[in-house]
């Protein structure tokens, strides 16, 4: 414990003796500042920071309170009804799959100004905390509920006795990850019109092309990001004390349900449509605000192409990033698993990566890698990279203490525990990562795409849009969150498989 204590303060040292001397070798012609450089005009400006920081954080709260208190309800209801748990997943999914580029101006435009950054927060956070309540309602063994059964407990007693303590971990871990998300849809909402927020200054840089006001506020974010971080993991380590890591849920999916699905599917888009047309009508909105499905729909047809061009091109760059962020991140987590060291020294940086939103630092990526579909790529990765960091370590640790006392006491190595124990009870954790990352891979894509890409769907949404071209900017739209859920719908699949195979059923 000392050594790992030992190795964290080495990390956050290394961490900033990389980045003093970065900055002063002048990186990205000078767009890379010394840590002295980049906190410098907080003491000039302390009044602006602080105002910008309240407005951003106070937004990013509300959204993650909203969001995960509508994740937390949506997961209970898909658990105690079984008849709706099929169209809430494929809300979750939907919420996960419209990225923020895409809906950002539209529920600006809905909400307002003022409320625009506390719904894209709600919204980006919605996906990470449902993930992890439904995995952690679903997280007790049939043998407990068969328990509770068997001495006349019903569904509510059930849920409050059992399954809401166990998940308590789980959701505490779903929090942990969304704070940053939460705090990256209220920058991001803040870029279009808000009157302050950090948003707002980083926007202001990036017209100046001053890197000291863009250093700040990107500072500012990862240091509120940090302690929100921070207090969430301290309240995950505290549940996981008093009720236990939480293991690969028991329940498993409805079989043989296929048209039904299929059926469902269908009046979902129906009724989606449905309403889309209604708002249109009735609200007599104006073509240059939002066309309606019929135009959008004509424009799918006139140009098939373009539109295959541009989502080949995101698939690409998604797949790509996934595949980079998963393999660095789960290698990370198997190294961490097996060092203690390791772990003290690369945690420190994970952790400020996860907590500081990536949207603050596109103007710095692009600097150093270029504005090129390379530097969409490698933003993807990090954005894919911590889940598949936080679920697969969640779950080398989450392996039964008895369990790895057994493989001890037959004279296993270390090597036979993390093989034998370890990886199996990692896998379904593993699996709902990649279910994460899969979606959130995409969402980077767009979202990259649209501020710093040369093509793609984030692109072709992005410039449609600022030329007034609204059937093609909401068709891309549309196909984005087409590509998302198909996605989603094949890392479901997978992680369902993985959860059938490895999930422990006592």
């Amino acid at each position: 414990m000392r050594r790992a204590r030992v190795a964290g303060v080495a990390g956050v040292v290394l961490l900033l003796l990389g980045w003093e001397l970065a900055g002063r070798a002048g990186l990205a012609d000078g767009f890379v500042l010394t840590p002295g450089d980049a906190i410098a005009p907080l003491g000039e400006d302390t009044a602006v920071y602080a105002r910008s920081a309240a407005a951003t954080f106070g937004a990013a709260a509300r959204g993650l309170l909203y969001g995960g208190g509508l994740a937390v309800l949506a997961a209970l209801a898909a658990d105690q009804v079984t008849s709706l748990r099929g169209a809430v997943d494929r809300l979750a999914a939907l919420a996960n799959s419209a990225p923020w580029v895409a809906v950002g101006p539209i529920v600006l435009l809905v909400a307002g100004a003022d409320a625009g950054p506390v719904a894209i927060a709600a919204i980006a956070v919605f996906f990470y905390v449902f993930v992890a309540a439904a995995r952690g309602l679903g997280a007790s063994p049939r043998s407990s509920h068969e328990w509770f059964t068997s001495l006349g407990a019903g569904r509510v007693r059930r849920l409050i006795s059992l399954q809401a303590p166990r998940a308590l971990p789980s959701v505490a871990e779903g929090v942990k990850l969304a704070a940053p998300a939460a705090l990256a849809g209220a920058v991001y909402g803040e870029w279009y019109g808000a009157e302050r927020g950090l948003g707002v200054l980083l926007v202001n840089g990036m017209r100046s092309a001053r890197p000291e006001p863009i250093w700040a506020a990107a500072l500012v974010c990862a240091a509120g990001g940090l302690i929100a971080y921070g207090v969430l993991a301290g309240l995950q380590h505290a549940a996981r004390r008093r009720f236990g890591a939480t293991l690969a849920g028991h329940r498993t999916p409805r079989r043989g349900h296929v048209l039904v699905a299929s059926a469902e599917i269908v009046v979902s888009a129906a009724l989606a449509i449905g309403a889309w047309e209604a708002w249109i009508r009735l609200g007599e909105v104006s073509p240059l605000v939002a066309p309606g499905p019929g135009r959008v729909l004509d424009d799918l047809r006139a140009d098939p192409g373009a539109y295959l061009s541009a989502v080949g091109h995101t698939l690409g760059t998604a797949g790509l990033g996934l595949l980079i962020g998963a393999t660095v991140g789960i290698t990370l987590a198997a190294l961490c698993w097996w060092s203690a060291i390791v772990a003290g020294i690369t945690v420190p940086g994970l952790v400020l990566m996860a907590a500081t939103p990536l949207v603050a630092l596109f103007p710095l990526f692009a600097r150093v890698f270029g504005y090129s579909g390379g530097t969409v790529v490698v933003i993807t990765s990090f954005m894919v990279l911590l889940p598949g960091f936080v679920y697969t370590r969640a779950g080398l640790t989450a392996a039964l203490a008895g369990h790895r006392d057994m493989a001890r006491s037959f004279g296993g190595s270390r090597r036979a525990v993390f093989t034998v124990v370890a990886v199996p009870s990692a896998l379904p954790h593993l699996a709902t990562g990649l279910r994460i990352a899969a979606g959130s891979a995409v969402v980077a894509a767009v979202v990259a795409e649209s501020l710093i890409g040369t093509a793609g769907l984030g692109v072709d949404f992005t410039y449609a849009y600022s030329l007034l071209r609204m059937p093609r900017a909401f068709g891309a739209a549309v196909l984005i969150i087409l590509v998302s859920l198909t996605v989603f719908a094949a890392f479901g699949r997978l992680e369902r498989l993985v959860h059938q195979r490895f999930s422990a059923a006592p």
